[in-house]
């Protein structure tokens, strides 16, 4: 069972940087400093910013959904926000504040860990430690624009169904990212909802990488003349 432990401790990281870990190091972001004059108020549940295993137990709806903590990027992804808002949005310059009201980070492995659990009763951790190396089918970002209200329905016990898709987002039941974020800039609150697959020539994806993704595709959302440019992809 020891592969099949394993397999639930590095789990997490294989949308976000692969389990193997890679060679390379994270991105770094220069010239981030300059856009320490934006005011990041923080308006957040102090529970977003903090890791959590909703279940363990196989037979949960809850198994296998992670929420990714604060400290697993660096920058953090309110900063990283800031940053890009400060690129894109010159009218920042003279109203430099961000409101966050939400930016949380969710990973779903569900279905590569029950699939793992069955292929550890059948053929031990060997099968496990086979399974674990096999490749992803890969995706698209996809970014929608959602109603804030979510965050209020969703809380407390229902929070893991956030890291719930689709058949049509992800028809290949991939270990995804869900990346929410909900901020207001220059008089705009915008919500976002951002699943994040296995991307294509990215075989060791950060997620840091993932959430400049999402914020590109979230910034594009907001309705003045720098954010009809489209999202990076």
């Amino acid at each position: 069972m020891r592969a099949l432990k394993y397999l639930l401790v590095a789990s997490p990281l294989i949308i976000a940087g692969c389990a193997s870990q890679p060679s390379l190091p994270p991105p770094e972001f220069p010239g981030i400093e300059q856009s320490d004059k934006i005011v990041i108020h923080d308006q957040r549940p102090s529970s977003e910013s903090e890791k959590e295993i909703f279940s363990l137990l196989v037979t949960s709806s809850a198994y296998a959904i992670y929420r990714m903590p604060d400290t697993a990027t660096k920058p953090t992804g309110p900063r990283l926000l800031a940053h890009r808002a400060y690129e894109t949005f010159p009218e920042l310059g003279s109203q430099p504040a961000i409101n966050v009201h939400h930016f949380v980070t969710y990973a779903n492995l569900q279905s590569q860990l029950r699939k793992s659990s069955l292929v550890a009763g059948l053929t031990g951790p060997i099968g496990v430690a086979i399974l674990s190396r096999q490749e992803l089918p890969v995706g698209e970002v996809l970014t929608t624009r959602i109603d804030s209200s979510i965050f209020d329905k969703t809380a407390g016990d229902e929070e893991y169904t956030r890291a719930f898709f689709s058949a049509e987002e992800n028809p290949e039941k991939s270990p995804v990212n869900l990346i929410y974020i909900d901020a207001e800039m220059l008089g705009q609150r915008v919500a976002s909802r951002c699943l994040v697959p296995p991307i294509k020539d990215k075989p060791h994806l950060f997620l840091i990488e993932a959430m400049d993704m999402c914020i590109a595709n979230h910034l594009a959302l907001y309705s003045t003349d720098s954010a009809k440019e489209t999202a990076a992809k």
